[in-house]
């Protein structure tokens, strides 16, 4: 298990997902099953921000679509009630309540069982913002991957670009900020750096550059036991 935690926009996704392909493992994107859950919600319209003024806050709503969600992962991509979302899970809409539904125990109950569900099955490297903490404590590789919130409303804003969406590193800039802070005070489960992990700064570093650093921070620790069955230099 190599689990990977960080903040919106320090390439997560992209790195586990091809230190997953060099190392053999599978790749665990939790970050979208957050996503499509958000979504899931927000085709309900219950997601947080539509149902703040309810008496209960719009838990029941939640719980009840939630409870309706049948979410699962075929070769990197999101299957919600036999639908494929991924397409979907990278919008505004989505990226400005997925931090607001994440931050809801009852939903993250129900993500962390489905995450060990999935890594269950083999060797994995797992993304999110609690894999070290919480999901996965006992993962014998950890790593925060971190970056400079300019840098990662540059990457994010790039990725918009090449979605077709014209949006301002400004706006991505303080929409960043706000997730960040949504995700480092929750109660349940916040961002923090595990005590045993790597702390990897990617500011100005390649994706290749940082993907060859992680799989040589596995593979030296690896190496001798052979752990790395699949590995490729």
């Amino acid at each position: 298990m190599v689990a990977i935690d960080g903040p919106s926009g320090a390439g997560k996704s992209t790195v586990a997902r091809q230190l997953a392909a060099r190392l053999g493992f599978a790749f665990l994107d939790t970050g979208a099953m957050y996503r499509a859950i958000t979504w899931h919600f927000l085709q309900n319209g219950c997601a947080p921000a539509e149902c703040a003024g309810e008496a209960d806050g719009g838990q029941a709503r939640m719980r009840a679509a939630l409870a309706a969600a049948r979410l699962r992962l075929e070769q990197g991509r999101q299957i919600l009630n036999e639908r494929d979302v991924t397409a979907h899970l990278r919008t505004r809409e989505v990226e400005s309540q997925v931090s607001a539904v994440s931050a809801l125990s009852f939903v993250r109950a129900a993500m962390r069982d489905l995450q060990r569900q999935v890594a269950s099955a083999g060797p994995v490297v797992a993304e999110g913002r609690d894999m070290g903490t919480v999901v996965f404590p006992r993962a014998r590789w950890k790593v925060f991957l971190d970056a400079a919130p300019s840098e990662r409303a540059r990457r994010r804003s790039a990725d918009f670009v090449r979605q077709g969406r014209q949006v301002s590193e400004e706006d991505v800039l303080a929409e960043i900020e706000v997730r960040d802070r949504l995700d480092s005070t929750r109660s349940d489960a916040p961002l923090r750096q595990a005590d045993d992990a790597l702390y990897l700064d990617s500011t100005g570093l390649t994706t290749d550059a940082v993907v060859l650093r992680l799989f040589e921070f596995v593979r030296a620790d690896a190496a001798a036991a052979g752990a790395v069955a699949g590995g490729r230099a």
